[in-house]
């Protein structure tokens, strides 16, 4: 009963299996409310809902007024986020036989959609979707029955949290996983996954000559050497038996070839199948379901630590986001993961005043420093707070990233400005770009790029659901001259032609002139031209909990809180001022592997 138990709390409602076996068998669900709503007509009903990426179509079987089925027909929502929001969804109306359900936190656009969809196909069928939504509310079950105590609590299922997780299981440690939001993966999935890997594969099928060592110097160098070196060494020789880690003990795969983000002295970033972060949340989370000694909790915030008589960490205490009531989770020893504050403008502006709600975020709505607050409570060190992020090329009206965008990473794009000039190397570090984007007429930046790069990268169909959303916003266009490509954004033609043909020729010549460009310089050939505009959001946060080597948090005197671990963005004092793009996923999954090894040794003497 272990696994049936470990399931129904992945997500906190997902309805029990019984229940959709016994629809599937061919049993009806109850009638819910009488018969109000129920005059629809037999048949399988194809409704649609606009997702955050894109139309999602779901088809909805119905017989004697109920719903039996939703089965998903369309969907590029996501995956590890807006697909399994969608499968709980289908459960809890399909098992309550009505449409006032709460979206999934942390998918609520995908769950909208998904909801727009039933509605559309219950009124195609003769139904009313509002009679729907006003019948009884269904919830997602509460955590009332989940395990209470395990010998390791971690909080926070992203990648840090989830390898903390699966290392300590595999130690046979058994485990209870927090996650504040109904759905797991945090910034991890929302990331594109790049990782920082010096000696990979691809470098060496590529003759690209790397080190630990150099990864080090560039990290601290990217961070005006305000990051911890030891702290930096950690992650730096860690990445490649992580990425190792990665590939086989949690089955991600990888694309054949590598990104070059601006810092960096070489090429060295391995990409996640699909350039995103969530190919690892979904193996990653499919590994954790399969160790019968892990227990994810879903929708439950940790708003608390707690110690025993010896001072040892070995409770959190939480509240369940469903039905608000609290919860105590006892351990012998405690893991926080549960990543940065980028999210929180409160707690931004505290730090850094000029990081105030003007600016946007990419984070997860998550990212609200929890873990921080509660660690502090009981008197852990906080440190580099002060120092917040901004990642150059987002969208100017959601703060997303923007994945078109690493036609730059590729080496296959230029930055311009409203007056047609190029004003920055596109290569520099996250916090020059963001500050030289700034600086521009408008605050605005715009990337440009041609077919034969959109044909080499084949960026824009591996990110068709963003690219579509982008040209139907007039955020991307694409025009057959530079002219049709600059006109709509009212930057300078003329002048973008020029600055064109002084790329090119420093391009013929092997250098750059202007701005001392890193990489190979690829010529901008014959149209169609791509251009974009972007602004800086806020995306990462270098301060938090004060650790040392062994991912143990240290108190404002410089000694170890016993029972107490942190890996991620939770804890701070690696990145220095700057994080360089990619060295995020070499430090979760390489500390978060650590803090799962040492609270487990930790447990093992308490």
């Amino acid at each position: 009963m272990k696994g049936m138990s470990r399931r129904a709390f992945i997500g906190t409602g997902a309805v029990a299996a019984a229940s959709a076996a016994a629809v599937l068998g061919g049993c009806s669900p109850r009638s819910n409310n009488g018969s109000s709503g129920n005059s629809m007509n037999n048949g399988a009903y194809v409704g649609t809902g606009l997702g955050k990426h894109g139309n999602i179509q779901v088809e909805v079987a119905v017989q004697d007024g109920n719903i039996q089925r939703i089965t998903v027909l369309q969907s590029r929502e996501t995956q590890g986020l807006g697909d399994v929001a969608m499968q709980r969804l289908s459960d809890l109306i399909v098992n309550n036989q009505t449409l006032n359900v709460d979206t999934v936190s942390g998918a609520t656009l995908s769950s909208m959609a998904f909801i727009d969809a039933v509605s559309d196909a219950i009124n195609q069928a003769g139904g009313s979707a509002d009679r729907w939504k006003g019948r009884d509310h269904a919830a997602f079950e509460s955590a009332d029955d989940a395990p209470s105590s395990a010998d390791v609590v971690i909080v926070g299922s992203g990648g840090a949290g989830l390898s903390a997780a699966i290392t300590a299981a595999n130690a046979g440690k058994s485990v209870i996983l927090l996650e504040r939001l109904g759905i797991v993966g945090g910034d991890t999935a929302l990331s594109g996954g790049e990782m920082a890997v010096p000696g990979n594969w691809v470098q060496q099928q590529s003759g690209i000559q790397d080190s630990p060592e150099l990864l080090a110097q560039d990290m601290l160098t990217g961070g005006d050497n305000q990051g911890d070196p030891a702290l930096v060494n950690v992650i730096a020789n860690g990445a490649y038996d992580s990425s190792q880690w990665l590939t086989y003990e949690g089955g991600v795969s990888w694309e054949p070839n590598l990104l070059f983000f601006g810092g960096h002295s070489v090429r060295r970033s391995i990409i996640p199948t699909g350039h995103t972060g969530s190919e690892m949340v979904v193996k990653l989370h499919k590994r954790a379901d399969s160790l019968d000694n892990i227990t994810i909790i879903n929708n439950m915030r940790a708003t608390g630590l707690g110690r025993d008589g010896s001072g040892n960490v070995n409770s959190v205490t939480a509240q369940d986001q469903v039905t608000q009531q609290q919860h105590t989770f006892t351990g012998k020893a405690v893991v926080l993961a549960c990543g940065g504050f980028g999210s929180n403008v409160d707690m931004r502006v505290q730090y850094n005043p000029d990081m105030d709600s003007g600016i946007l975020s990419t984070d997860s709505i998550g990212a609200q420093g929890d873990g921080l607050t509660m660690a502090q409570a009981i008197g852990a060190d906080l440190i580099d707070m002060q120092y917040i992020q901004t990642y150059p090329t987002c969208d100017p009206e959601t703060g997303s990233l923007l994945y078109v965008d690493d036609m730059r990473l590729e080496s296959r794009a230029i930055m311009v400005n409203k007056e047609g000039d190029r004003f920055v190397e596109e290569l520099g570090r996250r916090d020059t770009l963001s500050q030289a984007i700034k600086n521009q007429t408008g605050g605005l930046g715009y990337m440009l790029w041609d077919q034969s790069a959109a044909d080499a990268t084949g960026l824009l169909e591996t990110h068709s659901d963003e690219y579509e959303n982008l040209v139907s916003r007039g955020i991307l266009v694409k025009g057959d001259t530079l002219e049709d490509v600059a006109a709509p954004f009212g930057v300078d033609a003329d002048e973008l032609k020029r600055t064109v043909d002084r790329w090119n020729q420093f391009a013929a010549q092997g250098h750059d002139d202007d701005f001392n460009y890193r990489d190979t310089l690829t010529p901008i050939g014959d149209g169609p031209y791509y251009m974009n505009s972007y602004k800086p959001a806020v995306h990462y946060t270098m301060g938090g909990l004060h650790i040392n080597t062994n991912a143990e948090v240290l108190d404002t005197n410089g000694n170890v809180i016993p029972g107490l671990f942190a890996a991620g963005e939770v804890a701070g004092h690696k990145m220095g001022t700057n994080r360089l793009g990619s060295c995020s996923m070499a430090d979760i999954y390489t500390f978060g592997r650590i803090a799962g090894t040492n609270a487990s040794n930790f447990a093992n003497n308490h």
